[in-house]
């Protein structure tokens, strides 16, 4: 009797979550598509992935309208602000702190070096190896930056989301990342 009736909370535990991310879900959705006809997307509206790349690209665009004045996006000031904490990193630690590949990391190095954002110097200890820093420029790029950022998230989710939900969200990303990040370091 027990395990049925612990099948049974379970099973409503499973349907109550289930029709509470079809109703997040719709809500989310009606939000970064406003299209009065939308388009059908059948069950990829039950897919994480879906959202957090329709989201991060509503993001990417919101910073740009904001933040036009920097030429640069959300990853460019991610980039910024690790190598501002962190004077003296490598590419390679660079790359890991932003999940993004070689070649991408050389590419921003060189946009930031040319617009005299930052440079790289050869390690005392191995002369193959480069450490980054930012420039005079770089660290007044920073301190704008820091600015802008500091209402940017609040300004992207503003009337959406209260402080409570934003910092639940937050809480739930950065849960879901360190098990991830774990899963991935296995392999």
């Amino acid at each position: 009797m027990a395990r049925k009736a612990q099948s049974t909370s379970t099973n409503t535990i499973a349907q109550s979550r289930s029709s509470a991310m079809q109703d997040a879900a719709a809500d989310i959705d009606t939000l970064i598509r406003p299209e009065p006809n939308p388009i059908e997307v059948g069950p990829l509206t039950q897919y994480l992935g879906y959202y957090l790349r329709r989201l991060y690209e509503a993001y990417r665009r919101h910073f740009l309208k904001v933040a036009g004045e920097f030429d640069f996006g959300p990853r460019e000031v991610g980039a910024v602000f690790v190598i501002g904490l962190n004077p003296g990193l490598t590419p390679s630690q660079l790359r890991e702190a932003l999940a993004m590949d070689g070649a991408q990391i050389t590419a921003l190095l060189n946009t930031f070096e040319r617009r005299g954002y930052i440079e790289r110097r050869v390690s005392p200890t191995d002369g193959r190896s480069r450490h980054v820093f930012l420039t005079v420029d770089g660290g007044a790029l920073l301190a704008r930056l820091k600015e802008v950022v500091g209402w940017f998230d609040e300004s992207f989710s503003q009337g959406v989301l209260s402080e409570e939900e934003m910092a639940e969200l937050l809480r739930l990303l950065t849960k879901l990342h360190a098990a991830t990040s774990t899963l991935n370091a296995a392999d």
